[in-house]
């Protein structure tokens, strides 16, 4: 069992280096594309509006990858009152509640993603901007990302569950 849980968390060490650089790189196309944007409309005195149009449809694939990296390595935003209070199984105890409330909410997140994408797919529409871009791509990130939260959630649940078997912090 603790060899199939150290194969997991290579995955998910994977998992976490690309949603990093996903994250990342949405960030560093946003930047590129918006200055590019403003320099060819000072230059030329017109602009393509897909360069500014593309980075804030582009957001979500940077921000919501990141919540389970967050999650797994313990910097969430967290209240650290009750944390700083306890100790031993009663704090493993806490942490285990609160991972498996993230966990739920991840799953209930993912499945409604799932559905707004089928509902935005089925309308056909697209951007109205310079590359047309369909409107489900941009909420396919809630299912995709909130998924990869789910898995980290778990991960953090079960390793909580471990330390809470093993009688350790």
């Amino acid at each position: 069992m603790q060899r199939a849980f150290t194969i997991y968390l290579r995955i998910n060490d994977a998992i976490a280096v690309l949603a990093l650089a996903l994250g990342a790189a949405v960030v560093g196309f946003a930047v590129i594309a918006l200055f590019s944007g403003a320099v060819e409309r000072h230059v030329s005195g017109m602009g393509y509006t897909w360069l500014n149009d593309l980075p804030p449809m582009l957001m979500p694939w940077a921000v919501f990858p990141i919540l389970g990296v967050l999650i797994r390595s313990d910097r969430h935003i967290m209240v650290e009152v009750l944390p700083t209070l306890l100790r031993g199984r009663a704090r493993n105890l806490l942490r285990l509640t609160v991972y498996l409330i993230c966990l739920v909410a991840a799953l209930i997140f993912c499945w409604a993603g799932g559905e707004a994408v089928l509902f935005f797919r089925s309308l056909g529409e697209v951007t109205e901007s310079e590359i047309e871009i369909p409107i489900w791509t941009m909420y396919l990130s809630f299912p995709v990302d909130f998924a990869l939260l789910a898995n980290f959630s778990l991960e953090a649940v079960l390793r909580e569950v471990q330390h809470f078997l093993d009688g350790s912090t």
